[in-house]
């Protein structure tokens, strides 16, 4: 029994770890136009890891590919409202990614531009192959903390804009699996922030998690009653 509580407070603990957030790259600001692409160019999943620091995957749709570095784009910018220092955790090859400069925010924020949608405070730079011109594809995980607490909620900011562009929390530079051409796209319209649209669950356990807590729990009591029940019947005998 007591293995049995064990594993339920294990569980329990999961539980309250809490769900990500996840959005979509819908917007279509590429030149001459990377879509159309009805289900999306890239995914972008965040979660809380703890008071100072936010995972984040962004996974890539319809054979789209990352690129960078050309024509004055940044292959992935965001802003914050924090406002401070960000750093970067990676756990992928530096040659690929830069995330030398541009990665911490600096006294002048919103210094990254990413033409048609603004600037930006933060970013990093797919550098791979020639220049960035050899496209990266998949998926790519990474962490961002700072000393004075990160959460999802603090990516609610948008973009400046100059005049014809557009305000956007989050921009990606992509070359489409669908015509080839490269821009950027966006996701969430204003009012609508990147980490509040489309909660899903943790991954694999996440799965039926409050029915196998109740399934636990309805156990031990069964336990409890039917232990009782055995210790009456005990006294009764003797």
């Amino acid at each position: 029994m007591k293995k049995l509580q064990g594993l339920l407070a294990g569980i329990a603990l999961l539980a309250s770890c809490g769900a990500g957030q996840a959005a979509t790259f819908t917007s279509d600001h590429c030149t001459n136009g990377c879509g159309p692409q009805a289900t999306g160019f890239a995914n972008i999943t965040g979660s809380q890891v703890d008071a100072n620091t936010v995972s984040i995957t962004i996974d890539l749709l319809n054979g789209n590919g990352l690129v960078g570095g050309n024509g004055g784009l940044t292959t992935f910018t965001f802003n914050n409202t924090t406002d401070q220092a960000i750093t970067f955790n990676f756990g992928l090859n530096a040659a690929l990614f830069d995330v030398s400069n541009s990665l911490t925010n600096t006294a002048s924020p919103g210094n990254i531009n990413n033409d048609g949608l603004g600037q930006f405070e933060y970013g990093f730079n797919y550098i791979g192959g020639n220049g960035g011109s050899n496209p990266y594809y998949g998926s790519l995980t990474f962490t961002l903390s700072a000393v004075g607490g990160l959460s999802l909620a603090s990516f609610s900011e948008l973009s400046t804009i100059p005049p014809g562009d557009l305000p956007s929390y989050l921009a990606l530079d992509i070359i489409s699996g669908t015509n080839g051409r490269t821009g950027v796209v966006d996701c969430c319209a204003p009012g609508i922030t990147p980490f509040d649209v489309n909660p899903v669950p943790i991954p694999a356990v996440g799965a039926g998690l409050p029915g196998i807590i109740a399934g636990a729990a309805a156990f031990i009591a069964w336990g409890r009653r039917r232990k009782k029940k055995q210790a009456a019947s005990q006294l009764v005998a003797a």
